[in-house]
Protein backbone atom coordinates (compact mmCIF):
# COMPACT_ATOMS: atom_id res chain seq x y z
CA UNK A 1 0.00 0.00 0.00
CA UNK A 2 1.21 3.17 -0.84
CA UNK A 3 0.01 6.51 0.18
CA UNK A 4 1.34 10.41 -0.16
CA UNK A 5 0.94 13.70 1.81
CA UNK A 6 2.06 16.99 2.01
CA UNK A 7 4.76 18.11 4.04
CA UNK A 8 3.26 21.60 4.78
CA UNK A 9 0.23 19.96 6.38
CA UNK A 10 2.77 18.60 9.09
CA UNK A 11 4.95 21.14 9.04
CA UNK A 12 6.25 20.03 12.74
CA UNK A 13 6.22 16.50 12.03
CA UNK A 14 9.50 15.33 10.38
CA UNK A 15 8.42 11.31 10.23
CA UNK A 16 11.37 9.11 9.77
CA UNK A 17 9.21 5.86 8.57
CA UNK A 18 10.71 3.18 6.52
CA UNK A 19 10.62 3.38 2.96
CA UNK A 20 9.68 6.97 3.02
CA UNK A 21 11.14 9.39 0.49
CA UNK A 22 11.22 12.95 0.07
CA UNK A 23 10.83 15.31 -3.06
CA UNK A 24 12.83 18.05 -3.07
CA UNK A 25 10.84 20.02 -5.68
CA UNK A 26 7.02 20.01 -4.62
CA UNK A 27 7.46 18.70 -0.98
CA UNK A 28 5.53 15.80 -1.35
CA UNK A 29 6.35 12.53 0.82
CA UNK A 30 5.57 9.16 -0.36
CA UNK A 31 5.36 6.55 1.85
CA UNK A 32 5.46 2.64 1.39
CA UNK A 33 4.09 0.19 3.65
CA UNK A 34 5.12 -3.27 3.11
CA UNK A 35 4.74 -6.66 4.80
CA UNK A 36 1.07 -6.24 6.49
CA UNK A 37 -0.17 -9.62 7.80
CA UNK A 38 -1.30 -12.03 5.43
CA UNK A 39 -4.84 -14.23 6.59
CA UNK A 40 -4.61 -17.22 4.79
CA UNK A 41 -7.66 -18.28 5.58
CA UNK A 42 -9.06 -15.12 3.49
CA UNK A 43 -11.08 -16.34 0.37
CA UNK A 44 -10.66 -13.61 -2.56
CA UNK A 45 -14.71 -12.32 -2.89
CA UNK A 46 -14.02 -11.95 -6.79
CA UNK A 47 -12.95 -8.35 -7.19
CA UNK A 48 -13.11 -7.33 -10.21
CA UNK A 49 -9.71 -4.87 -10.32
CA UNK A 50 -7.97 -8.26 -9.33
CA UNK A 51 -6.40 -9.71 -12.58
CA UNK A 52 -7.82 -12.88 -13.08
CA UNK A 53 -5.75 -16.07 -13.57
CA UNK A 54 -6.35 -17.85 -16.34
CA UNK A 55 -5.92 -21.52 -16.60
CA UNK A 56 -2.93 -23.11 -18.52
CA UNK A 57 -4.02 -23.88 -22.12
CA UNK A 58 -4.76 -27.02 -22.57
CA UNK A 59 -2.30 -29.27 -25.35
CA UNK A 60 -2.94 -32.55 -27.92
CA UNK A 61 -0.93 -34.85 -27.09
CA UNK A 62 0.85 -34.46 -30.33
CA UNK A 63 1.72 -31.24 -29.01
CA UNK A 64 3.10 -32.26 -25.75
CA UNK A 65 4.85 -34.39 -27.23
CA UNK A 66 6.39 -31.72 -29.95
CA UNK A 67 7.64 -29.25 -26.97
CA UNK A 68 11.95 -29.57 -26.06
CA UNK A 69 12.39 -30.97 -23.10
CA UNK A 70 15.01 -29.18 -20.86
CA UNK A 71 17.63 -30.53 -23.31
CA UNK A 72 16.01 -28.89 -26.72
CA UNK A 73 15.07 -32.49 -27.50
CA UNK A 74 11.57 -33.31 -28.53
CA UNK A 75 9.89 -36.54 -26.28
CA UNK A 76 8.10 -38.49 -29.13
CA UNK A 77 6.69 -41.88 -28.94
CA UNK A 78 8.73 -44.51 -29.95
CA UNK A 79 6.46 -45.87 -32.57
CA UNK A 80 6.82 -42.04 -34.20
CA UNK A 81 9.83 -43.29 -35.97
CA UNK A 82 8.62 -46.51 -37.79
CA UNK A 83 6.00 -43.88 -38.82
CA UNK A 84 7.98 -41.81 -40.64
CA UNK A 85 9.51 -44.95 -42.27
CA UNK A 86 6.31 -46.33 -43.28
CA UNK A 87 6.00 -42.47 -45.04
CA UNK A 88 9.03 -42.93 -46.92
CA UNK A 89 9.11 -46.19 -47.78
CA UNK A 90 4.78 -45.15 -49.07
CA UNK A 91 6.49 -42.42 -51.12
CA UNK A 92 9.27 -44.43 -52.80
CA UNK A 93 6.82 -47.27 -53.68
CA UNK A 94 4.56 -45.08 -54.64
CA UNK A 95 7.18 -43.33 -56.99
CA UNK A 96 8.36 -47.04 -58.32
CA UNK A 97 5.39 -47.75 -59.46
CA UNK A 98 4.44 -44.35 -61.23
CA UNK A 99 7.98 -44.84 -63.33
CA UNK A 100 7.37 -47.95 -64.08
CA UNK A 101 4.12 -47.49 -65.73
CA UNK A 102 5.96 -44.21 -67.45
CA UNK A 103 9.41 -45.18 -68.22
CA UNK A 104 7.91 -48.05 -69.58
CA UNK A 105 5.66 -46.55 -71.64
CA UNK A 106 8.43 -43.64 -72.88
CA UNK A 107 10.90 -46.58 -74.12
CA UNK A 108 8.36 -47.93 -76.66
CA UNK A 109 7.64 -44.17 -77.90
CA UNK A 110 10.09 -44.60 -80.63
CA UNK A 111 8.51 -47.99 -81.77
CA UNK A 112 4.80 -48.20 -81.08
CA UNK A 113 4.46 -44.35 -82.57
CA UNK A 114 7.33 -43.64 -85.28
CA UNK A 115 4.63 -42.88 -87.74
CA UNK A 116 5.79 -39.08 -89.00
CA UNK A 117 8.14 -39.33 -85.46
CA UNK A 118 4.82 -38.89 -83.41
CA UNK A 119 6.36 -40.84 -80.20
CA UNK A 120 9.66 -38.63 -80.82
CA UNK A 121 7.37 -35.27 -80.77
CA UNK A 122 5.41 -36.29 -77.99
CA UNK A 123 8.76 -36.92 -75.62
CA UNK A 124 9.82 -33.54 -76.73
CA UNK A 125 7.13 -32.07 -75.42
CA UNK A 126 7.22 -33.35 -72.13
CA UNK A 127 10.37 -32.36 -71.45
CA UNK A 128 9.55 -28.63 -73.11
CA UNK A 129 7.08 -28.92 -70.66
CA UNK A 130 9.16 -29.51 -67.48
CA UNK A 131 11.05 -27.00 -68.31
CA UNK A 132 8.60 -24.40 -67.88
CA UNK A 133 6.69 -25.94 -65.07
CA UNK A 134 10.09 -25.84 -63.49
CA UNK A 135 9.88 -22.62 -63.22
CA UNK A 136 6.71 -21.04 -62.28
CA UNK A 137 4.63 -24.24 -61.09
CA UNK A 138 6.31 -25.88 -58.08
CA UNK A 139 6.02 -22.80 -55.61
CA UNK A 140 2.64 -21.94 -56.32
CA UNK A 141 0.82 -25.41 -56.56
CA UNK A 142 2.67 -26.41 -53.27
CA UNK A 143 1.63 -23.47 -51.36
CA UNK A 144 -2.42 -24.26 -52.18
CA UNK A 145 -2.35 -27.51 -52.37
CA UNK A 146 0.20 -28.69 -49.55
CA UNK A 147 3.33 -31.25 -50.34
CA UNK A 148 0.69 -34.21 -50.07
CA UNK A 149 -2.11 -33.72 -52.37
CA UNK A 150 -0.16 -31.72 -54.80
CA UNK A 151 2.05 -35.36 -55.36
CA UNK A 152 -1.01 -36.64 -55.63
CA UNK A 153 -2.65 -33.89 -57.98
CA UNK A 154 0.70 -33.81 -60.34
CA UNK A 155 1.34 -37.97 -60.41
CA UNK A 156 -2.57 -37.41 -61.47
CA UNK A 157 -1.03 -35.67 -65.07
CA UNK A 158 0.73 -38.80 -65.89
CA UNK A 159 -3.00 -40.40 -66.41
CA UNK A 160 -4.00 -38.78 -69.92
CA UNK A 161 -0.49 -39.31 -71.71
CA UNK A 162 -0.85 -43.31 -71.15
CA UNK A 163 -4.72 -43.45 -72.10
CA UNK A 164 -3.37 -41.66 -75.01
CA UNK A 165 -1.48 -44.69 -76.27
CA UNK A 166 -4.94 -46.12 -77.38
CA UNK A 167 -5.74 -43.15 -79.66
CA UNK A 168 -2.26 -42.07 -80.22
CA UNK A 169 -2.70 -38.98 -82.62
CA UNK A 170 -0.82 -36.01 -82.45
CA UNK A 171 -3.50 -33.87 -81.37
CA UNK A 172 -3.95 -36.27 -78.50
CA UNK A 173 -0.73 -37.18 -77.45
CA UNK A 174 1.38 -33.89 -77.50
CA UNK A 175 -0.87 -32.33 -75.19
CA UNK A 176 -1.11 -34.57 -72.97
CA UNK A 177 2.73 -34.72 -73.44
CA UNK A 178 2.71 -31.22 -72.39
CA UNK A 179 0.20 -31.95 -69.23
CA UNK A 180 2.54 -34.17 -68.06
CA UNK A 181 5.82 -32.00 -67.91
CA UNK A 182 3.57 -29.31 -66.00
CA UNK A 183 2.63 -31.86 -63.60
CA UNK A 184 6.39 -33.61 -63.53
CA UNK A 185 7.64 -30.23 -61.88
CA UNK A 186 5.77 -29.94 -59.09
CA UNK A 187 5.85 -34.04 -58.20
CA UNK A 188 9.45 -33.78 -57.97
CA UNK A 189 9.72 -30.37 -56.05
CA UNK A 190 7.16 -31.69 -53.64
CA UNK A 191 8.93 -35.32 -52.99
CA UNK A 192 11.77 -33.28 -52.47
CA UNK A 193 10.59 -31.37 -49.89
CA UNK A 194 8.61 -34.33 -48.09
CA UNK A 195 11.77 -36.10 -47.58
CA UNK A 196 13.67 -33.34 -46.58
CA UNK A 197 11.15 -32.39 -43.55
CA UNK A 198 10.40 -35.92 -42.37
CA UNK A 199 13.94 -36.48 -42.59
CA UNK A 200 14.81 -33.39 -40.26
CA UNK A 201 12.16 -34.72 -37.89
CA UNK A 202 13.43 -38.38 -37.90
CA UNK A 203 17.35 -37.31 -37.02
CA UNK A 204 15.68 -34.94 -33.70
CA UNK A 205 13.55 -38.56 -32.59
CA UNK A 206 17.14 -40.45 -33.34
CA UNK A 207 19.39 -37.61 -32.16
CA UNK A 208 21.02 -38.24 -35.66
CA UNK A 209 22.98 -35.32 -37.92
CA UNK A 210 20.34 -33.87 -39.98
CA UNK A 211 22.41 -34.27 -43.34
CA UNK A 212 22.86 -37.71 -42.80
CA UNK A 213 19.40 -38.68 -42.32
CA UNK A 214 18.11 -37.06 -45.58
CA UNK A 215 21.26 -38.08 -47.88
CA UNK A 216 19.83 -41.73 -45.98
CA UNK A 217 16.94 -41.12 -47.40
CA UNK A 218 16.98 -39.28 -50.50
CA UNK A 219 19.58 -42.89 -50.95
CA UNK A 220 16.63 -45.59 -50.09
CA UNK A 221 14.00 -43.33 -52.47
CA UNK A 222 16.13 -43.53 -55.62
CA UNK A 223 17.39 -46.76 -55.00
CA UNK A 224 13.33 -48.15 -54.98
CA UNK A 225 12.81 -45.01 -58.44
CA UNK A 226 15.68 -46.92 -60.55
CA UNK A 227 14.22 -50.42 -60.50
CA UNK A 228 11.56 -48.36 -62.37
CA UNK A 229 13.53 -49.05 -65.57
CA UNK A 230 13.56 -53.09 -65.08
CA UNK A 231 9.93 -53.66 -64.04
CA UNK A 232 8.62 -51.62 -67.04
CA UNK A 233 11.12 -53.15 -69.73
CA UNK A 234 10.20 -56.49 -68.29
CA UNK A 235 6.50 -56.10 -68.59
CA UNK A 236 6.44 -54.97 -71.78
CA UNK A 237 9.10 -57.50 -72.65
CA UNK A 238 6.69 -60.40 -71.34
CA UNK A 239 3.71 -58.62 -73.01
CA UNK A 240 5.06 -58.26 -76.55
CA UNK A 241 6.80 -61.60 -76.27
CA UNK A 242 3.81 -63.59 -75.43
CA UNK A 243 1.92 -62.59 -78.45
CA UNK A 244 2.13 -63.16 -82.16
CA UNK A 245 4.67 -60.39 -83.00
CA UNK A 246 6.66 -61.91 -80.47
CA UNK A 247 7.77 -65.42 -82.37
CA UNK A 248 10.63 -63.25 -84.08
CA UNK A 249 8.60 -62.51 -86.86
CA UNK A 250 10.43 -63.51 -90.19
CA UNK A 251 10.16 -66.70 -92.68
CA UNK A 252 12.60 -69.43 -91.76
CA UNK A 253 15.09 -71.23 -94.17
CA UNK A 254 14.67 -75.08 -93.75
CA UNK A 255 17.12 -75.89 -91.08
CA UNK A 256 14.88 -73.33 -88.61
CA UNK A 257 16.82 -70.24 -88.56
CA UNK A 258 16.19 -66.80 -90.01
CA UNK A 259 18.81 -65.41 -91.98
CA UNK A 260 18.51 -61.45 -92.32
CA UNK A 261 19.07 -60.43 -96.08
CA UNK A 262 21.54 -57.86 -97.21
CA UNK A 263 18.98 -55.18 -97.45
CA UNK A 264 18.35 -55.75 -93.68
CA UNK A 265 22.09 -55.74 -93.04
CA UNK A 266 22.62 -52.59 -95.30
CA UNK A 267 20.13 -50.83 -92.92
CA UNK A 268 21.60 -52.05 -89.20
CA UNK A 269 24.01 -49.76 -87.11
CA UNK A 270 24.63 -46.17 -88.27
CA UNK A 271 22.32 -46.56 -91.12
CA UNK A 272 19.51 -47.56 -89.44
CA UNK A 273 16.20 -45.67 -90.02
CA UNK A 274 12.81 -46.12 -88.22
CA UNK A 275 11.11 -44.84 -90.77
CA UNK A 276 12.12 -47.96 -93.12
CA UNK A 277 11.80 -51.20 -91.92
CA UNK A 278 11.96 -52.89 -95.62
CA UNK A 279 9.27 -55.79 -94.70
CA UNK A 280 11.54 -57.03 -91.38
CA UNK A 281 8.70 -58.35 -89.00
CA UNK A 282 10.58 -57.22 -85.95
CA UNK A 283 10.87 -53.63 -86.49
CA UNK A 284 6.57 -53.58 -87.26
CA UNK A 285 4.41 -51.83 -85.10
CA UNK A 286 3.12 -54.80 -82.64
CA UNK A 287 -0.46 -55.51 -82.60
CA UNK A 288 -2.97 -53.10 -81.22
CA UNK A 289 -4.09 -55.54 -78.50
CA UNK A 290 -0.79 -55.93 -77.43
CA UNK A 291 -0.35 -52.29 -77.19
CA UNK A 292 -3.76 -51.68 -75.37
CA UNK A 293 -2.69 -54.62 -73.08
CA UNK A 294 0.65 -52.97 -72.06
CA UNK A 295 -1.24 -49.46 -71.78
CA UNK A 296 -4.12 -50.79 -69.60
CA UNK A 297 -1.63 -52.55 -67.54
CA UNK A 298 0.45 -48.59 -66.58
CA UNK A 299 -2.19 -47.20 -66.83
CA UNK A 300 -3.57 -49.01 -63.34
CA UNK A 301 -0.04 -48.69 -62.13
CA UNK A 302 -0.52 -44.98 -62.20
CA UNK A 303 -3.85 -45.09 -60.44
CA UNK A 304 -2.43 -47.66 -58.15
CA UNK A 305 0.56 -45.02 -56.88
CA UNK A 306 -1.91 -42.13 -56.50
CA UNK A 307 -3.84 -43.99 -54.32
CA UNK A 308 -0.97 -45.58 -52.35
CA UNK A 309 -0.11 -41.89 -51.67
CA UNK A 310 -3.55 -40.58 -50.83
CA UNK A 311 -3.98 -43.55 -48.59
CA UNK A 312 -0.41 -44.66 -47.23
CA UNK A 313 1.33 -41.25 -46.39
CA UNK A 314 0.87 -38.89 -43.71
CA UNK A 315 0.72 -35.15 -44.71
CA UNK A 316 3.47 -33.13 -43.17
CA UNK A 317 1.09 -31.43 -40.64
CA UNK A 318 1.08 -34.73 -38.84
Amino acid sequence: MVFSYSAGDDAGDGPTKRGAKNNKDDGVVTVSVTGGYTNEAFKGDGDALADPKKPPPTLSSTEEEAIPGPDGKCRLKPNEKWRILKNIAAVSFAFMVQFTAFQGTANLQSSINAKDGLGTVSLSAIYAALVLSCIFVPTFLIKRLTVKWTLCVSMLCYVPYLASQFYPRFYTLVPAGVLLGLGAAPMWAAKATYLTQVGAVYAKITDQAVDAIIVRFFGFFFLAWQTAELWGNLISSLVLSSGGHGGGGGSSSGNGSAHASDAHLQLCGANFCVLNTLGNDNLERPPDSEIYEISTIYLCCVVAAVAFVAFMVDPLSR
